[in-house]
């Protein structure tokens, strides 16, 4: 079961393919004198003050569509397998050179989990351009005996080369300044986006549509008794479903569970969890020749864009 805030990949593609996605951001800055407008002038300058100072384009018109389409394809299957969500947004390419930097703030709305994934040298004339994503605990609370600072408020994470990070969106997060070179080629590279479900993902014998009636009528029901405690919460829930020929459900387990509560000392969702899961193990579907496999999301609060 995945419950972290905060997921990092190091190596997320293979070698090669991250090395032409760099060699082409290489590429796209040499000779200088040689740029026109409809290849260079792709970057937009995205200034917000006290929020956002960095670069920003769509990444096929700089690394070119195929080897935009391979990253986005490859996160899109690592999510499904990992988290249950199918739903990833094409991404931004954006850079950071001298003074660029990202203020803190949160992406409530726009996923359940922002993805960075750097194309940045491991070796490189500037500083800076870290992710900071701060802690889930209360760090006023947590510190009123000792003195704190720095990543002792907050997760530092470097923009290593074919590093892939993941975070909950709700966290409040930044991007450390860059100092340095103004080459473009020595600044942070980063392609990135929000991962949202996606409704749910049915593979097997069984069609989406003879699923969807059983579903309907567990979450109903479990919402009718439960309405009180569940408004209360925020976020998702992933269920993985194994239905065996017969109709019954041979197997329910929790994939990913990122729901919160206001309250941190809240202590009843596990049982309330626990109710929900055995509703599902207890679920009778059509008849079938064979095994499906289907994950389920359970959404509580208010839903991100993207999600039906």
């Amino acid at each position: 079961m995945q419950t972290a805030p905060l997921i990092v990949i190091d190596g997320f593609l293979p070698a090669e393919l991250a090395l032409q996605m760099r060699r082409a951001i290489d590429e796209h800055f040499t000779n200088p004198h040689l740029h026109r407008p409809e290849t260079h002038q792709v970057w937009n300058y995205w200034f917000v003050p006290e929020l956002y100072t960095y670069l920003r384009a769509n990444p096929e018109k700089v690394i070119g569509r195929d080897w935009a389409t391979a990253f986005h394809s490859a996160l899109r299957r690592w999510s499904i397998a990992t988290l249950g969500m199918a739903n990833v947004t094409w991404p931004y390419l954006s850079l950071y050179v001298d003074g660029c930097r990202q203020g803190w703030h949160n992406d409530s709305l726009n996923g359940r989990f922002g993805f960075v994934y750097s194309l940045t040298r491991d070796l490189r004339r500037t500083i800076g351009g870290e992710t900071l994503v701060r802690r889930e605990t209360d760090s006023f609370r947590a510190n009123l005996a000792r003195p704190q600072a720095g990543r002792g408020f907050y997760e530092l994470v470097e923009p290593r080369f074919n590093r892939l990070l993941l975070f909950d969106d709700r966290l409040p997060h930044a991007v450390e300044r860059i100092d340095g070179s103004m080459d473009p080629v020595e600044g942070r590279f980063v392609l990135h986006g929000h991962v949202s479900e996606a409704g749910p993902i049915v593979e097997g014998a069984l069609p989406a549509a003879a699923i969807a009636g059983p579903i309907i009528g567990i979450l109903q029901q479990f919402r009718d008794e439960a309405t009180a405690a569940a408004a209360l919460y925020h976020g998702p829930l992933m269920l993985r479903l194994r239905i065996a020929p017969a109709g019954g459900v041979a197997d329910c387990a929790v994939l990913l569970d990122r729901v919160l509560h206001p309250d941190p000392g809240h202590a009843d969702w596990e049982v309330l969890r626990t109710r929900l899961v055995d509703r599902f193990r207890n679920a009778a579907f059509p008849r079938a020749a064979g095994e499906t496999l289907v994950v389920q999301p359970v959404a509580f609060g208010a839903l991100p864009a993207g999600v039906a």
